[in-house]
Parts: structure tokens; C-alpha cells; sequence
């Protein structure tokens, strides 16, 4: 996945469910900004929860989708 692809998703505005799939077969979904995070250059994003954080290199994302 090509990191403008994910910062299309991330910096619009104002800011619309997402969710990333992953190479492994993993899906993270993204129902609020709080929920994301990441370096300026979106080489990893982190998706937070209530008692979870999970780091995500970007190079793992196979799809991005929205809800």
C-alpha cells in the first residue's frame, strides 16, 4: 500500500470511518480520529482502543476500505 493512499484516508476532513486490512489477514477499523496515529511519514500507524494499541507497518496494509 502506498503511504499516500493512507494519508488520503487520514487527513480528510472532516474525518470519515476507515479500516486497513492486513497481509495477515487482520482488519483494524478506524470509527475516530483518537483511534489513529502516526509519524509524519506513515511509515507505521497505530490503532488504539480502549486497553489495546497495536503498531502497523504500512508495508502490511493490502487494502484500505471504508465504513
Amino acid at each position: 500500500m502506498q503511504v499516500s493512499d493512507i494519508r488520503h484516508v487520514v487527513e480528510r476532513q472532516p474525518f470519515r470511518p476507515f479500516g486497513v486490512r492486513l497481509s495477515n489477514g487482520a482488519q483494524y477499523v478506524f470509527t475516530e480520529p483518537r483511534q489513529f496515529g502516526a509519524p509524519k511519514n506513515l511509515r507505521m500507524i497505530f490503532f488504539f482502543d480502549e486497553d489495546v494499541a497495536v503498531r502497523i507497518d504500512t508495508e502490511n496494509i493490502v487494502e484500505i476500505f471504508e465504513r
